[in-house]
């Protein structure tokens, strides 16, 4: 029986209590330290900090994964420092990754429209989806699971239910009209096809996803439509009853749900 489970506090000691090689799948985006208000925690901290917590969560993330298990790291450029340099944590995050022993299999591209305009550079449209694993020769990938249609629909050679996504990936973010139409406060949104995809593609039904930053539970959405127990870590109690609501409203296959009310 699936189910969905998640919890309040720090990823970094709450996955502690997650049983070593249980967990097939992670999937999370962190904040970018770019002073976002998430409530608790300080979205601007010295760059030495936010290492140290990536860093300490991958270190977990690798103990609880399955042999065959994947992880899946969303970063984004970000503009850092008093100069707004440019700063691309995507590579900070690869070489977490190498650190705590993961071997990249794709650096998904994940292009986007948004209402950013910036005047003094050129306006960022994607952020990156690193994908680790344990073993190059042993993980989940359910290709045919995630085939998009064919460009060439009336080509006869082609054959098959489509074609292989590619590691460029557009899925429209969750602007600010669509999070006020269904009463979302979280400053930071996963649009769930994208997740949806991932699990899909890294998992199979029945398996257990984690998202220790889970926000406002979008994993949990995507992993309670597609039959998979999902496990989430959130710092802010803030999002519980955003958390709760969309589990309940935007799920649609789960036969039970665990609450944490510490």
């Amino acid at each position: 029986m699936s189910k969905i489970v998640y919890k309040f506090g720090d990823c970094r000691e709450l996955i502690k209590e997650v049983p070593d090689k249980s967990v097939r799948m992670v999937v999370t985006s962190p904040p970018y330290n770019i002073g976002k208000k998430y409530g608790k925690y300080s979205d601007k901290v010295t760059l030495e900090q936010w290492i140290e917590l990536i860093d300490s969560i991958t270190k977990e993330i690798y103990r609880v994964l399955t042999d065959d298990g994947s992880f899946f790291l969303n970063l984004s450029p970000i503009p850092y420092g008093l100069d707004k340099e440019i700063l691309p944590l995507p590579y900070i995050g690869y070489n977490i990754m190498k650190k705590n022993k993961f071997y990249l299999r794709n650096l998904i591209t994940w292009v986007f429209n948004n209402m950013q305009n910036c005047t003094k550079r050129l306006s960022g449209r994607y952020e990156n989806i690193l994908w680790g694993v344990k073993d190059l020769n042993n993980y989940v990938f359910n290709l045919d699971d995630i085939r998009i249609p064919y460009i060439t629909k009336n080509d006869k050679r082609l054959t098959g239910n489509g074609r292989n996504p590619t590691d460029v990936w557009y899925f429209d973010r969750v602007n600010n009209m669509t999070k006020k139409k269904l009463n979302l406060s979280h400053p930071t949104i996963y649009p769930v096809e994208m997740i949806e995809r991932i699990i899909k593609m890294s998992t199979n039904e029945g398996d257990t996803v984690l998202d220790p930053f889970l926000g406002s539970g979008t994993t949990l959405v995507a992993a309670k439509r597609l039959n998979r127990t999902g496990i989430g870590f959130e710092l802010d109690t803030k999002y519980r009853e955003e958390i709760e609501r969309r589990i309940q409203l935007e799920g649609q296959i789960m036969e039970q749900i665990k609450l944490d009310l510490k």
